[in-house]
């Protein structure tokens, strides 16, 4: 009876182990191993008042076709579109409203009154721009309107160094300094017009009361002019190892900040001298507030690696205050002129996580920040007052408001250093 007994309780763990490890095949199974009962590949893609809904294909027999449902956060999921044809990956749903969020969800459904879902997803449909660079991956990423998707990603040759957008035209200037390379292109990522060349491409503004575009160029100890339309270098020499250049939106004046600790400031119109103010540390970064014309300067003491000071030149008086308060390696500076808000990006030391990014009133008193993150590129939006950053720590873009709140984090982009946001309607 013992040999017996040891039987039983053999085939019974063999029954058992085989109920337990059995081989998962069937799509529509939710334990199976790689499906897990869902359909896959389900996107919802924000665009400009409409949404696009892909999916994988689903390959087992007898499909009838596809169920669409879409609801408000918060409601009861309700069906879009009852046929979509078996044959089908995707649709589009344009019955939607800019700026509301929606959620999608794909059933697929079989002769014998199966069903099979895809995992629910989000979407919030807008006309927002939303353009990266990557430094893991070189090369321009575009979002959707939202930030949850990756529209697409242009590699390039080579890592750019700046980018800057043309308002007014919506054109992206981007600069690849080691080949002295200027780019011109358009959101879409088509190129608006022919490279241009210089020595070494440091930094690039846009005057956007004339559309002219300038290039530093350190290597050449000047800056060039690219008039619109007008594809001719005219390099003005002689003012340092000039590293940064800003450019008046609303007033005709060029800033330039060199290696040597000089600010300098001219007149567009056939580059005339102006200003001049000594900061005494190499220059990193202008910002403008053409309001009271002035301007924010940070700078940074040779030795002192990681440490800079922040610099108020008022045009009025030719004082040049600094503001009573070192930054931890600042990456990038910002003036709101709509909030009257200075945003400084302060990336800390590298890899840490202990970066920050600050408001400042156009005193230069800090009234709201963000810390725990590792900012290096950002773009203010005039309506919102909102500042975009790249956040090298989260590899997110994050918009965050007045107060310092995080109110968006976009999906994850290799490397994230720049970023650049157009409100208005997309272009081609």
């Amino acid at each position: 009876m013992r040999g017996a007994a040891f039987t039983s309780a053999l085939a019974l763990a063999a029954l058992l182990g085989g109920c337990a490890t059995r081989e998962r095949s069937n799509p529509l199974d939710p334990y199976n191993d790689t499906t897990g009962g869902l359909i896959t590949g389900f996107n919802a893609l924000a665009g400009n008042h409409q949404v696009e809904i892909r999916w994988s294909r689903v390959t087992q027999s007898g499909l009838a076709g596809y169920r669409l449902l879409r609801w408000r956060p918060g409601e009861i999921p309700a069906i879009l579109q009852d046929a979509i044809g078996a044959n089908l990956t995707g649709t589009v749903d344009t019955a939607v409203v800019n700026e509301e969020s929606y959620v999608y969800q794909v059933v697929a459904r079989f002769g014998t009154g199966d069903t099979l879902a895809s995992p629910p997803d989000t979407a919030s449909p807008g006309t927002r721009q939303i353009i990266v660079l990557g430094a893991e991956l070189p090369g321009m990423y575009r979002l959707t309107p939202d930030g949850r998707d990756i529209l697409f990603a242009q590699p390039a040759r080579d890592a750019y160094e700046d980018m800057e957008l043309d308002d007014r035209r919506s054109v992206l200037w981007l600069t690849i300094p080691v080949e002295g390379t200027v780019l011109r292109l358009l959101p879409s990522g088509a190129i608006a017009a022919p490279e241009l060349q210089v020595t070494y491409a440091s930094d690039v503004t846009i005057s956007e009361l004339r559309g002219i575009g300038w290039v530093a160029d350190p290597v050449a100890r000047g800056v060039h002019e690219f008039r619109p339309g007008d594809d001719t270098d005219h390099f003005y020499a002689n003012l340092g190892a000039a590293r940064v250049v800003e450019a008046g939106t609303h007033t005709p004046y060029v800033w330039i900040g060199n290696e040597e600790g000089g600010v300098q400031r001219y007149a567009s119109d056939g580059f005339i001298p102006v200003d001049e103010w000594p900061v005494h540390a190499a220059v990193r970064a202008i910002a403008l507030d053409e309001e009271k014309n002035q301007a924010w300067v940070v700078a940074r003491a040779a030795g002192e690696s990681g440490t800079d000071d922040l610099y108020r030149i008022d045009v009025a008086d030719s004082t040049v205050t600094g503001v009573p308060f070192r930054l931890a390696n600042v990456a990038d500076i910002e003036f709101d002129e709509a909030h009257r808000s200075l945003w400084v990006a302060e990336e800390g030391t590298p890899t840490f996580g202990a970066g920050r990014l600050s408001r400042l009133d156009d005193q230069g008193e800090i009234v709201a920040s963000l810390s725990g993150v590792e900012p290096f590129g950002i773009h203010v939006d005039a309506a919102t007052g909102h500042c975009w950053m790249a956040d090298l720590r989260s590899k997110r873009v994050l918009e965050v408001d007045g107060s310092g709140v995080v109110v968006r984090r976009t999906t994850t982009i290799p490397t994230p250093y720049l970023v650049r946001v157009i409100a208005g309607a997309p272009t081609p």
